[in-house]
This record gives structure tokens, sequence and C-alpha cells, in this order.
């Protein structure tokens, strides 16, 4: 059985290897038996097919990123639609802050974004703010690593479903990612289902479940170990703040 990635702006929104994440999707559906086809989108694009089984889109350049909402806008129906039924989607780095009402840039011009999630952005020039942090999503309790490299804080925090628990750096967040229905958004960057395979998890089992395919556990130790160890490093460190 065959399933589509749609890989949006994989040529302008790669900026960390966010890439990987579409390898290790690839990998872990494979591994589930499937044919996998990765199809990329680009702003050049007259139209984006959301007939897919799983949307990825990383980050990028604040320049690029607002030419990928400008273009993305245009099919924000199609989108919407998708979302609603259920395709497993996940928006990582800067690309999440799309999803929300708007940003305002740094100069003060404010973009529309696209309006899933309540949540806003507002950037500045002045620094970026960068560091390691530990979300925990309220509901599940589930606990997610990373690294945020980004250029504006939001401003208003309405439907982000994670506590930042552990800070290091000088990210000012409380609050951080947004869910709905297999919809993911978080600032995470770089191969994020690397090091939280229980996100790489979720989506697998989604896709498998929207097949009809019943879902095989399969262990992946070294990707385990990545997200403990970086885990029990994070909280036990004694730089940063718990953020809560």
């Amino acid at each position: 059985m065959t399933v589509k990635i749609l890989y949006l702006y994989a040529d302008f929104m790669n900026l960390y290897g966010d890439n990987g994440n579409v390898r290790i999707m690839q990998r872990r559906l494979e591994d589930q038996g499937f044919n996998v086809v990765i199809e990329n989108s680009t702003v050049y694009d007259d139209d984006i097919d959301f007939d897919a089984d799983f949307v990825y889109m990383g980050s990028g350049y604040e320049s690029n990123r607002n030419l990928a909402l400008a273009h993305l806008s245009r099919f924000k129906g199609s989108l919407l639609r998708a979302v609603v039924n259920g395709v497993p989607m996940l928006f990582t780095g800067n690309s999440y802050d799309l999803l929300g009402k708007g940003i305002t840039t740094a100069d003060g011009t404010f973009l529309e974004g696209l309006g899933i999630f309540n949540y806003s952005f507002k950037e500045q020039l002045e620094k970026r703010y960068t560091g390691d942090v530990v979300l925990e999503e309220v509901a599940t309790k589930d606990r997610f690593v990373g690294f945020v490299n980004r250029a504006g804080i939001p401003d208003s925090t309405e439907d982000m479903c994670c506590d930042a628990i552990k800070v290091i750096g000088n990210v000012p967040i409380t609050k951080d990612a947004a869910r709905v229905h297999n919809l993911l958004g978080i600032s995470l960057i770089g191969p994020v289902l690397l090091k939280n395979p229980n996100l790489a998890e979720f989506f697998v089992s989604a896709i498998c479940n929207r097949k009809g395919i019943e879902y095989k556990e399969i262990f992946y130790p070294r990707s385990t170990r990545s997200h403990e160890k970086t885990l029990k490093a994070l909280l036990e460190t004694d730089a940063g703040k718990k953020a809560r």
C-alpha cells in the first residue's frame, strides 16, 4: 500500500536540517510495510494537493517563511478541510507561527496567519531567542525536547498546549505548541522526530489507523536513548530555569 508525504516548501523551509523529519517518517512508514512517495511543494506551484497521508513543513529564514505564508494562504480552504478530515500534519520551527492569527514583523507589519489557532507572534531584530527547552503537554504529560531559534515570541498563547518546564538559554516562553485533530505545530527545530520518538509514533499510528492497517509496535533504541539522555541532561542541569 502506498502512502504520500507532502513536504511543504522543502526548498525554502529546511534551515536546520528539518528534512530529517521526512526521512524519519519515510523509514518508519516503510517499516510498517508501506511504499512511501514524497511530493515536494514550492512557492511557484499553482496548486497544492492536500490529499496526502502526512503533511510536513519545517523552519526557514523569516523572509522565506513570509513568502511561504503568502503562497499557502491561497490554499487555506483546502488545508483547513484536510485538517478537519484528520490528515496527520507537523509544522516545526517558525512554520508553526503561520498556524495562528498572525505575525507582527520587526518593522510593525501585520501578516495574517492561517487562523487555525488563536495564538499570535511578535518579532524583533535586536537579537534571536535561542536555547534548549523541555516542553510538557498539559493533557497527556508527554515531554518533548529540542532546540529553539527564533526572532519572535508569542504575544498571545491562546490554544497552546504545552508548558515550557525547562528553558536553557534566552528563550522567554512559558507556553508552546498547539494540537487539533492530527495536526501539531511546535517551535522545536531540526530532526524533532529523532529526539522525540513518541511524536513519530503518534503520526505513524495515525496514518495506519486512517489506512485501516494495524499499527506494528517497533522499537527504535537509538531514538529512545537520544530522547531519554537529552531529557535527563536538560532537567538535571543547573543552567537555565524552570519556566513555571
